[in-house]
């Protein structure tokens, strides 16, 4: 732009320069004519007013009038004075007028045409900046779709990595759940080996128990032989009595005898075999969860919570339980996050199911469990990281003892709820459910 405003500067000194050289001509002309300059031909003034007029013409049509309105009025204004001094017989003044105004005409048609090629030469660079700024931002969206790429890049090469990371944890785990196994397997051959010894057992006390039976008959047939002498007479008769009164009590005392002893070693068998099953089960159920992978993260103890916001939490926890023990569902499940995700863990006889629920079927769960008349067993607090911990354990009864003999079985319920403070209240974000089907009440 500075360029061009120079160069026009030169090209108009130029042009006055000319001009100037052009006057001081004619003035040295007319000058030599010695004492004749009113004395011009006509003719000359004529085609030195046309000519202006000609160069005035050429101004107007590059618009002269408005981009260089100061040359194009003085072209007008000598034109009309170069007139004047041709109608007043001053041929030297019409003269020097007219060519005056051409040369304002002249003037104004480059200063015109410059300010036109400056206008569209500014209009050229004007729409070669925009296309240089529209360059700009396209390179600026590619270098940040590219930042973007690579920034996604590193995401996925991380998650990679935590999948290579959690697979190699997987591993782990399945080579431990094959040693669990392994350990299950051995407690099941133990439990077949208790089952055989215990069949052995039971075959030796039918045994016995045809024994007796066999002794049995040969007392009574012996008894009936005594029976049938005692009916003749003499002394036979009353030995025969005697005997037969000897082999009564004999009878009675050795059923008597044989019944407590065969009460006694099953009591003994099954009492042992019952307490045995139920060390294995409960060892087996616990063997089988530390298997497992972890349903909630794991606990540190550290907490960002404040000593203020802990105490408000475990309040919140407390009115939490409160309200499931009084059987308020509509209080309890207020408490819960609308976005809350629960894990749902079900076993029985040592067998797993879990599964995730939303709010929804959460809801629909604990309205179902609620139907059930539930205990207490004890309610622990934890805090972790921005949350509060609750741990409340309930139970029920499903089978009840049928005798001394028999254990009763229950279900038992362990509710682990995460919560965190949103605004002014505390809401549930996470819980994980446990329940076990018809277990001791351990």
């Amino acid at each position: 732009m500075k360029r061009l405003t120079a160069l026009r500067r030169r090209s108009n000194l130029t042009l006055n320069r000319t001009l100037m050289v052009w006057l001081l001509f004619f003035s040295v002309a007319f000058a030599g004519c010695g004492g004749q300059l009113g004395k011009i031909e006509p003719p000359v003034v004529d085609t030195a007013i046309a000519e202006a007029e000609a160069a005035i013409a050429a101004a107007q049509d590059v618009d002269a009038a408005s981009l260089a309105p100061d040359a194009f009025r003085a072209a007008n204004a000598n034109l009309e004075a170069a007139r004047e001094a041709l109608a007043e017989k001053r041929g030297v003044d019409a003269l020097r007028l007219a060519h005056q105004a051409s040369a304002d005409a002249k003037i104004a048609h480059r200063h015109a045409v410059n300010v036109t090629k400056s206008s569209e030469l500014n209009a050229v660079i004007l729409e070669k900046e925009l296309s240089v700024q529209e360059l700009r931002q396209r390179l600026k969206a590619l270098e940040e779709k590219i930042s973007e790429k690579e920034s996604d890049a590193q995401g996925a090469w991380r998650e990679s990595e935590q999948l290579r990371q959690r697979i190699q944890e997987l591993q782990i785990e399945n080579n431990e759940l094959g040693d669990t196994r392994k350990a299950f397997g051995k407690q099941i051959s133990d439990l077949s080996k208790t089952l055989e010894d215990t069949q052995v057992r039971a075959r030796r006390a039918e045994e016995e128990v045809h024994n007796y039976g066999t002794e049995l008959s040969k007392l009574r047939r012996r008894l009936e032989v005594a029976d049938k002498i005692a009916k003749e007479e003499g002394y036979q008769k009353r030995a025969a009595i005697a005997e037969a009164e000897s082999l009564r009590k004999q009878m009675r005392e050795q059923a008597d005898i044989y019944t407590r002893k065969l009460a006694q070693a099953s009591q003994q068998d099954v009492a042992a075999k019952h307490a045995e099953f139920i060390a294995k089960q409960a060892e087996a159920s616990r063997a089988y969860e530390a298997s497992q992978p972890a349903l909630s993260p794991p606990k540190t103890g550290r907490t960002s919570l404040s000593t203020q916001q802990i105490a408000t939490g475990k309040a919140a926890l407390n009115n939490w339980s409160g309200a499931w023990q009084s059987g308020n569902l509509n209080t309890h499940l207020a408490y819960y996050d609308p976005n809350v995700v629960a894990d749902k863990v079900v076993i029985l006889e040592s067998k797993e199911n879990r599964s995730k629920i939303d709010r929804q079927q959460l809801e629909s769960d604990l309205r179902q469990m609620s139907t059930h008349t539930w205990t207490k067993a004890k309610f622990d607090t934890e805090v972790e990281s921005e949350s509060v911990i609750g741990i409340l354990q309930l139970s029920r009864l499903v089978h009840p003892a049928a005798d001394e003999n028999d254990t009763a079985l229950y279900d038992v319920w362990i509710r682990e709820i995460w919560m965190h403070q949103v605004e002014n209240s505390w809401k549930i974000h996470h819980e994980i459910w446990k329940i076990f089907e018809k277990v001791p009440n351990l």
